[in-house]
This record gives structure tokens, sequence and C-alpha cells, in this order.
């Protein structure tokens, strides 16, 4: 089968909204779309189609090929070709890989959505920054760390980044993951994350690659603890789930900036904990919740 890429002679307008093109080898070209790329690389891979008529390819594999290949028609257009390869090698009848398709041939090679992806994702192309694959990916990388192996954390942030994940995505999580899985177990671990989510806004990509890669591992390697993350969801259930009004501000906790809230009694009877030594018996809590404990 003639390589799609080939194609590209058959145009004889040059495209205006092109930023540039990239040399590969021989026939294989990379264009980058400015504007509208989803529909741009739409109309650049329908024109393609139409050369090759014993090929039929559904809508939806066009528009999913144009969203993925993110304004690069070249990942759109070997994507495609991956497709029609695999689906030509698996129906009887037609021409193989070396023979070129006939126009007029009667057999019918369809192209589906299904087709395209399994392609990619073979050839490690496959990466929806949008879609399902943007969040397995980012829950893979966190239950490997929450599960301590700091391998499999390097895998999975690798391949985010590669597929052109935005890492300050990535370090927003890994903030996440600091306070929620490690917590309390060891502080130091959310000063770290916090870190690499700067660095990676000062510094940007490729080099803040080893930043991420840092922070995934000291949170892999640290130990763990969800405590604070399990006793903040037992006080918001406590305000969300509870009955009727919620309980006033107890008067000795309230602050008393004017005379009348003085007199009204706001601050009174509350014990400066400075002024004692030892633990001050002080109740903090609302007195229909004073029993209530999150810890």
């Amino acid at each position: 089968m003639m390589p799609i890429g080939s194609n590209l002679s058959l145009f004889d307008h040059p495209f205006n909204n092109l930023l540039g093109c990239l040399t590969l080898n021989g026939n294989q070209w990379g264009f980058f779309f400015k504007d509208d790329t989803s529909s741009l690389s739409y109309c650049f891979l329908s024109a393609i189609i139409v050369c090759r008529p014993c090929i039929h390819v559904e809508r939806k594999v066009l528009n999913t090929l144009a969203y993925l290949c993110d304004g690069d028609a070249r990942v759109a257009l070997n994507g495609l070709q991956m497709a029609v390869q695999s689906q030509v090698a698996s129906c009887p009848g037609v021409e193989g890989p070396e023979q070129p398709l006939h126009p007029h041939s009667c057999s019918i090679v369809l192209i589906r959505e299904e087709h395209v992806k399994e392609g990619l994702q073979r050839s490690h192309l496959l990466y929806d920054r949008a879609g399902e694959e943007h969040y397995n990916c980012i829950s893979a990388l966190h239950k490997s760390l929450r599960g301590s192996d700091e391998n499999a954390g390097l895998y999975w942030l690798a391949r985010m980044l590669e597929g052109g994940e935005s890492p300050l995505f990535i370090a927003r999580r890994l903030i996440c993951f600091a306070c929620e899985d490690v917590g309390l177990a060891d502080p130091a671990a959310l000063s770290q994350a916090v870190a690499a989510f700067q660095g990676c806004h000062l510094i940007g990509m490729p080099a803040c690659e080893v930043i991420l890669a840092q922070c995934v591992t000291y949170l892999a390697r640290a130990e763990k603890s969800v405590e604070v993350y399990q006793a903040y969801a037992a006080a918001k259930a406590c305000v969300r789930e509870h009955q009727g009004p919620l309980p006033p501000v107890p008067f000795h906790l309230r602050n008393a900036p004017t005379a009348l809230m003085k007199n009204l009694g706001y601050g009174i009877g509350y014990k400066y904990n400075p002024n004692f030594e030892g633990p001050v018996e002080q109740r903090y809590m609302p007195a229909e919740l004073k029993s209530v404990k999150f810890f």
C-alpha cells in the first residue's frame, strides 16, 4: 500500500494557515496549523481520503484524529495510515502493503474510530488530554504513589509528559497527594510539592521534567497518613448533615471589637491560653457538639 504521506504531492494550492513544515524523511512532512486546528486538520484528512476511493472512513474517525493531533497533521496522517494498513492486512482479497490499492477495486476497507485509537495506542502516540486516557494515567500515578512504588510513579509521569500533558496539571495533583495521602506523616512533602509546582511554572518543559520526577520519587518514598484527610471529611459531613439551624458560635469565642459587642457578652469568659501554664480547660466546640471527635 502506498504511504498516505506520498499523497501530499496532490495538493496544488498551499495552505495559508500553516506555520511551517518539517522534512522528516522522503515524502513524510509535518504540518502545524495556526488557527482552528481541528477544522483545518479535518479538511486536510478529508482531502487525502478522496485520493483513495476504496477506503471508506467514518466521519467520526476524522473528527477524532483532527482533535487528537492537536494541530500536527503528521500525527493525524500517521494515525490514519496505521489504521488503514491494519485493516488492509486483515481484509481478505485486498492488496497488501507492497501493492497499491486499485481505484476501481470492488473490495471496501472500512475504517472506524476504534481502529485509529488502537493503532495510535500501539505506536505510543495516543494521549487524549481531554478524554479517558488523561484521567486513567493521573489515576495510575496517584495509586502508584499511594502504594509507594517509585518506579511505577516515574513511568506514569513519563507517559503523561511524553504524551503532551501539562506539567502544571501534574504538579497540582502532586500537591493534593502530599496533603491527602502523606499528610502529617511527613509535613515536608507539601513543601516539596509546592516547590515542584513553582519550579514548573518558572522554567517550563522540558527542563521541569526532573523537578516533577524528584517530587514523584519523594512522595512515593514518604511515609503515608490519611488522618487529616479523613478527619476533615468527617468535619464536612458534620456540617452538611446537621439537622436544623447550625449551632451558634459560643459567646466566649466571639470577637468583640466594639463596646456594643462587649455589652452583649461577646468574648466574656474567654481564657487567653498564654496566660496559663499547662493545658486550659475551655470549651471550643458548640455545646451540642462537645462530644464530637473528628480524629
